[in-house]
C-alpha cells in the first residue's frame, strides 16, 4: 500500500484489489419522490447507481436539485478537461477505486468541483466505494484507510434529530413524545431543532427548556437553529441559554459565512459550534474552520460525498475538529456512508440518524432502502463489517416513485 497526504488532509491510497477486473457499463441515475413532499432531504433523491458490465451494482444518494443532478451525470461534453462522468468511467477497467475517483475528478474539472456538480460527482464516489467493496468483499471504510487492519472506531453513537412542525403547543407535545418513543428503542442522545419555521425567539429557548425538564438529565442535548439569527445579539442570548440547559453544541445559529459573528459566539459563551450540512467542498470546510473556528464539522456522504466527507475528517482531526456527519436523507444509503465515515475517523463523535422505524413519515427509506444497521443496548453502532456500504436498494421500489427527468 502506497499512501500519499497533501497539507489539506487528501490522501491518495493505492490498494491492491483482490477482485478480478471488472468494466464499468454504466452511471445511472434515478430520481426518486414520494407523493406529496414536504421535505427535499427526507423525501427525494437522486440515486445513483454505478454498475459493471457483469452487471454489478453499487449505489448512492444525492440531495440536491434533481433535474441538476441528473444532467450532470448524464451530461457528453467536448471539453478534454470536463467530458462528464460518463465519459471518464464508462467502458474503464475497475481495478482502483481511487484510480477511478481520480478519472471522475480530472474528466470534471470545470462543472464538477462545487456546486450541485460536486454534489453529484461526490455520490457517484460513493457508488464507485459501494461496488468496490462489493466485488473485493469488504467494508467500504477498508478501502477508506487502505489498510485491512480493523476499523479506527469499532463504537458509534446516533444522535435523532426531533423536527416537527404546527403550533407550539404541538410541537412541544410531539417533541416529548418522539423522545419517549426513540428511548424505548434505546436512543439516548437528541437534537432539538428551534428554527424560525417552528418557534418565536422566545419560543426558541422555551422548547429546548420544556424538553430537558421533561428528560432530566438522562440524555444528551443538542440544539439547531437552522440559520434563524440575523442578528448577532439576538443569537447569543439563545447561546448563552441553550449552554445553561445543558446543550452539548449549538447548530447552524446564523449562517455559515457569517464568520465574524461565529468566532464571537465561540469566545463569549464557550458552547461548541456545528455546521456544514450544506456544505460540499473541502475548501467551505476549511475556510471555516480557519476563519470561523467552527468545532464540529458536518459534511454529508449525500452531499459532499463518502470519500469527501473523509477528507474533510482528516483535515479536522489536524485541526483538532470533531465530525458529526450530516444524516437527514431520504434513504439509509446516506446512514451507511455515515456509519464508514465514522468507522474510519475516530473524531466522528457522533451521526445524525432518523429511522423509519421512528418516524413514519419516511416511506421512501423504509421501502427503498429498508434495512436499517442494528442498535446495541446501550444505544449505539458496531463498525460495519459488510461488503461496500452494506445497503441494498429495492429496485421495485425505486420505479414505484420513480418521477422522469
Amino acid at each position: 500500500m502506497n499512501r500519499d497526504e497533501d497539507s489539506d488532509g487528501r490522501k491518495s491510497v493505492v490498494v491492491e484489489s483482490n477482485f478480478a477486473k471488472s468494466v464499468i457499463g454504466d452511471v445511472r441515475v434515478h430520481l426518486v419522490r414520494l407523493p406529496g413532499m414536504t421535505n427535499v432531504f427526507r423525501e427525494e433523491a437522486a440515486i445513483v447507481e454505478v454498475q459493471t458490465e457483469d452487471g454489478v451494482s453499487g449505489w448512492a444518494e444525492a440531495n440536491g436539485l434533481l433535474l441538476a443532478l441528473k444532467a450532470h451525470v448524464e451530461a457528453d461534453r467536448p471539453h478534454p478537461r470536463d467530458r462528464g462522468p460518463r465519459a471518464a468511467l464508462v467502458g474503464q477497467q475497475f481495478a482502483d477505486v481511487h484510480a477511478a475517483v481520480e478519472a471522475l475528478r480530472s474528466n470534471t474539472t470545470l462543472s464538477g468541483r462545487s456546486g450541485l456538480g460536486r454534489v453529484a460527482n461526490g455520490a457517484i464516489e460513493t457508488a464507485l466505494f459501494d461496488l468496490a467493496g462489493r466485488l473485493d468483499g469488504v467494508p467500504a471504510w477498508h478501502l477508506l484507510l487502505g489498510s485491512a487492519e480493523g476499523p479506527e472506531q469499532h463504537v458509534i453513537t446516533p444522535y435523532i434529530t426531533i423536527f416537527n412542525r404546527g403550533s407550539y403547543p404541538d410541537v412541544v407535545a410531539k417533541a416529548k413524545e418522539d423522545i419517549d418513543r426513540a428511548r424505548s428503542f434505546g436512543y439516548r442522545h437528541f437534537k432539538i431543532e428551534a428554527t424560525s419555521y417552528n418557534t418565536d425567539e422566545r419560543q426558541a429557548v422555551t422548547i429546548v427548556d420544556e424538553v430537558r425538564s421533561h428528560v432530566g438529565d438522562s440524555v444528551t442535548l443538542f440544539v439547531d437553529n437552522v440559520y434563524r439569527w440575523a442578528e448577532y445579539t439576538a443569537g447569543a442570548e439563545a447561546a448563552k441559554a441553550y449552554k445553561s440547559l445543558g446543550a452539548e453544541f449549538l447548530e447552524d445559529p446564523f449562517l455559515p459565512e457569517q464568520w465574524e459573528w461565529w468566532r464571537r459566539l465561540r469566545d463569549e459563551v464557550g458552547l461548541p459550534l456545528a455546521t456544514g450540512g450544506g456544505m460540499e467542498t473541502l475548501e467551505r470546510f476549511l475556510a471555516q474552520m480557519e476563519f470561523a473556528n467552527t468545532d464540529i464539522l458536518q459534511p454529508g456522504a449525500h452531499v459532499a460525498g463518502l470519500l469527501g466527507a473523509h477528507e474533510v475528517a482528516q483535515a479536522a482531526a489536524k485541526r483538532v475538529r470533531s465530525i458529526t456527519p450530516f444524516g437527514v436523507s431520504a434513504t439509509t444509503l446516506a446512514t451507511g456512508g455515515a456509519l464508514h465515515l465514522a468507522a474510519a475517523n475516530p473524531n466522528v463523535k457522533y451521526i445524525e440518524y432518523a429511522p423509519a422505524n421512528l418516524f413514519r413519515v419516511l416511506r421512501l427509506r423504509s421501502d427503498v432502502t429498508p434495512d436499517e444497521p442494528e442498535l446495541r443496548p446501550d444505544g449505539t453502532f458496531l463498525a460495519p463489517t459488510t461488503p461496500g456500504i452494506g445497503v441494498d436498494c429495492d429496485t421495485d421500489a425505486i420505479d414505484k416513485y420513480r418521477v422522469s427527468g
